[in-house]
Formats: C-alpha cells, sequence, structure tokens
C-alpha cells in the first residue's frame, strides 16, 4: 500500500539531502489501539516503547511508541496509514538518526520543567497537540526540541501537516 502524500514528501526529501533521509511514526499507543480496535505495539527491532526504561514504565504500552515505518511489517504500516487518515493522526519524523539514537532523543524531551520546579509530561507524541506545543515554544526551544529531526510532520484526517521546519 502506498504512502501517497507522505511517500511524495519522503522522496523529495531524499533528493534534497546527502545524509540518508530515514522515516519514522511517532504514536500515542493507547489511541493506536483504541482507533484501531488493534491489540498492543509489540517491541522489536521497528518498535520502542519510549517510556520503557523510565519512572513511567509501567504505562509503557500506552504511551509514545517509535516505529520504524520501512522496516515494518505491512500490516503495522497498513495500521499507521488508517490512524493517519483518522482523528488521532500520526507524526511522521524524518531524520538521519539511527532507530534507537532517536528513541533515546525523545526520551529527553518526555518531562519539561515547570516555573514551580515540579516536572510534567510533554505529550508530543500525541498528534493532535504537537502543533499547539510548537505555538508556545521560543524559537530557541522550538530548535533545541526538533534538532534530531530533519522534518516533523503530522498527519490528521488525511491532511498532512509539516510542523518542522516552520516556513
Amino acid at each position: 500500500m502506498p504512502l501517497s502524500k507522505l511517500e511524495r514528501y519522503l522522496t523529495q526529501r531524499r533528493i534534497q539531502t546527502s545524509l540518508p533521509v530515514r522515516l519514522y511514526a511517532l504514536v500515542d499507543g493507547l489511541l493506536y489501539g483504541d482507533a484501531l480496535g488493534a491489540s498492543a505495539l509489540e517491541r522489536g527491532c521497528t518498535a520502542i516503547a519510549l517510556f520503557d526504561d523510565t519512572p513511567d514504565a509501567s504505562l509503557a504500552d500506552a504511551g509514545p511508541w517509535l516505529i520504524d515505518v520501512e522496516g515494518s511489517a505491512m500490516a503495522t504500516r497498513c495500521a499507521l496509514l488508517e490512524l493517519a487518515a483518522g482523528a488521532s493522526g500520526v507524526s511522521w519524523l524524518t531524520t538521519a538518526y539511527q532507530f534507537q539514537s532517536l528513541a533515546r532523543e525523545l526520551r529527553e524531551r518526555l518531562d519539561v520543567l515547570m516555573p514551580d520546579g515540579g516536572t510534567a509530561l510533554l505529550r508530543f507524541y500525541d498528534a493532535r497537540l504537537v502543533s499547539d506545543i510548537t505555538r508556545v515554544l521560543s524559537s530557541s526551544q522550538r530548535a533545541a526540541f526538533f534538532v534530531p529531526t530533519f522534518d516533523w510532520l503530522v498527519q490528521i484526517n488525511g491532511e498532512l501537516v509539516r510542523v518542522h521546519p516552520d516556513d
């Protein structure tokens, strides 16, 4: 099953850069299961639960998942496309980072320091919230947050929108 708009975007991106361009999906595990009536994602060489090895490990199945799209089984790709066609959406990341390295980078962004000194979970893995999160970040915060990606795209209801870099 072709990735249509996304595949065309990825092809164009690969032409524009001399670095390897990898495609990953970032999804909320709970929304993935709810939207598709699917069983939980399975850890493996193409799927990493970002809450693993964190204090929130007990919630890992329902938390953020990073998926290597091109290495995934066709069933996973189809599930991602179905999720992207619906209201829950998918974040698509293009990067030169290796899978494990990108997962480490994203884990480091899960918690944010609040003005009162406490920490809060930053739900950047929920495609419905990424644009709103981006709008409240300063330009230096955006640069630091998105540094591991070439592009951060969000696809909700089939509409593909580039969140980073912003034009």
